[in-house]
């Protein structure tokens, strides 16, 4: 990184770091119980199924329609409709679980 004398840096040059630095870099980390372990597992594989179930839908609605170029007008289900198909998908799971699959639908949807 070049810098001034005084040690500031120059705008507009190559950006490289010192051996064993890094900026703006966090590390954590975690040692679950293993109790801990299977909750984490079942929530971010029940997450995944749950937004699975969304582009599959998605894909099942532009397939009935025929659908080949334009602007999609689609409504996404409620995940209680996804969770009663599955049974694995209980109550034990957090809702913040499948609303975060869903958020993460909207943002692929509409990105």
């Amino acid at each position: 990184m070049a810098t001034t004398k005084e040690g500031v840096h120059i705008k507009g040059t190559k950006k490289s770091l010192p051996d064993g630095w890094s900026t703006y870099a966090f590390r954590y980390a975690i040692f679950p119980t293993p109790e801990q372990v299977t909750k984490l597992e079942k929530s971010f594989g029940c997450e995944r199924k749950v937004y699975n179930e969304y582009v599959s839908g998605l894909y099942e609605y532009l397939e009935s329609i025929g659908f080949e170029s334009g602007c999609i007008r689609y409504k996404v289900p409620n995940y209680t409709t996804i969770t009663a198909k599955y049974d694995y998908l209980d109550k034990s799971n957090d809702s913040f679980v499948y609303n975060d699959a869903k958020m993460r639908f909207f943002f692929a949807f509409f990105n």
